[in-house]
């Protein structure tokens, strides 16, 4: 602590103030006289306050003030050195406390229905307890495994057994839906248009684009025109960064892959910190590319189906979601549910709001890896598949008297547990009868 003294009694005047070796200096303005130190000439009744007797010189002290990183806290009778939060708890970090002899700061327990929680944790939401089957609600899970976590943590419940016709899926995938649209880029897909927030349209190519909207955007490919909307958030997908970063320290050598997979868990859930793991193992032995990594990035973590962003939001993470698409020979409609999928990174909400829809509409035309995956996610014509759910049995049906033609034509040879029947477009014709219809004949 700063030490301070100051005079506050009486003494008597022409007190001789003893000699020593410091250098004789003024008296300060201030009257807080510093340790060791000779003040000439200076025991006046302007100093002292007295002019004989006694006079007392006080001592007093300002508090030092302490900064707390999250992630850590700082213990009883500490005078400023910290220690990493212990399991079960959390620290958000905290600024300018004082010393404190008894009780630790910055350390606060995790509710008593989430107790418990890594070391090292800086947020309630990193607080958990173990997962059931209702508060995991993964449909047809008979038993699950993982965590449960406050508030809007993310969650790490999985199933670990399914009812009769459905199956565990052990690992993240990406699967192929329907297409929202059919486009594919060609070198002379070269138009784009844009509003931006703050009003700023601009036209490449694409004039007639029919933009009316701060905030909107639209990219010309040789079948048609994809419309949509951006906007300016103030926070980017959970754990979207830190995985990129994590994965180039992986392919770098600075940390293992096990190491990466278990500092990703508490950010974005135990299957996609496997799945990411896999993927960085996978770029360094070569089998898996670039656009393997950058559609994971966009499609795994980079997606929100349930954001309803405003686009007059402001914030430095720009985010883009397809609105509609005209054919080249065609009229406008509109696309419904498509996902925003996380864009740029502009370090500021004014450069955001400036450039956010000309990037959403620019980025998607570009013939390259991280192109194509965000094209892909963009355009919501691939989902994820999240490990630790329950999959519907896939079951393969052999259809007698029916011509192979005619089975594939109606993708009938094939059905998922629960879901559609699809029966070939018509049985063989035989002389003599009557086809009355197909019944299925239980396999024992």
């Amino acid at each position: 602590m700063t030490r301070k003294i100051f005079l506050t009694s009486v003494i008597a005047m022409g007190i001789v103030c003893g000699a020593g070796a410091a250098r004789a200096e003024s008296f300060p303005s201030s009257g807080y006289m510093q340790e060791n130190k000779t003040y000439e000439s200076a025991a006046t009744y302007k100093n002292t306050g007295v002019y004989d007797g006694e006079v007392s010189a006080t001592a007093e002290y300002t508090d030092t003030m302490y900064q707390i990183a999250a992630g850590t806290y700082l213990p009883a009778a500490s005078e400023g050195v910290t220690e990493s939060c212990p399991a079960n708890s959390y620290c958000p970090g905290a600024s300018n406390v004082t010393y404190n002899a008894t009780a630790a700061q910055g350390l606060t327990s995790c509710p008593s229905s989430y107790p418990n929680s890594s070391t090292g944790a800086s947020k309630q939401t990193q607080c958990y307890t173990a997962c059931t089957l209702s508060v995991a609600n993964i449909a047809h899970a008979t038993a699950v495994t993982g965590n449960d976590y406050y508030g809007t943590g993310t969650d790490t419940c999985a199933a670990t057994a399914c009812e009769n016709g459905y199956h565990v899926l052990n690992e993240i995938g990406v699967m192929d839906t329907t297409p929202l649209i059919s486009v594919d880029y060609t070198e002379s897909g070269d138009g784009y248009a844009y509003i931006s927030a703050s009003g700023n349209a601009s036209n490449s190519n694409l004039s007639d684009a029919g933009l009316t909207e701060n905030n909107t955007w639209a990219s010309h490919f040789d079948y048609g025109t994809v419309y949509g909307h951006a906007s300016c958030q103030p926070t980017d997908s959970t754990g979207l960064m830190e995985a990129f970063n994590g994965m180039q320290s992986v392919m770098n050598g600075d940390v293992t892959a096990e190491e990466y997979e278990s500092q990703m868990t508490d950010i974005i859930g135990a299957a996609k910190a496997a799945y990411m793991a896999d993927l960085a193992t996978g770029m360094m032995d070569g089998s898996k590319t670039e656009y393997d990594m950058y559609e994971a990035m966009f499609i795994i973590l980079g997606q929100d189906y349930d954001a309803d962003y405003d686009t007059s939001s402001t914030g430095q993470y720009c985010w883009c979601q397809m609105t509609g698409y005209k054919p080249t020979d065609g009229e406008q409609s509109s696309v419904a549910a498509a996902p925003w999928v996380s864009g740029s990174d502009f370090g500021s909400a004014d450069y955001c709001a400036s450039y956010c829809a000309g990037d959403c509409a620019n980025y998607l035309r570009n013939d390259r890896d991280v192109s194509r995956a965000f094209r892909a996610a963009v355009f919501g014509s691939r989902g994820a598949l999240a490990a630790g759910t329950c999959e519907a049995n896939e079951i393969s049906i052999t259809w007698t008297d029916a011509a192979p033609e005619d089975v594939a034509a109606n993708n009938a040879g094939m059905c998922t547990y629960g879901g559609d029947i699809r029966t070939p477009v018509k049985a063989a014709t035989i002389p003599g009868k009557t086809f009355k219809g197909w019944k299925f004949v239980k396999v024992n």
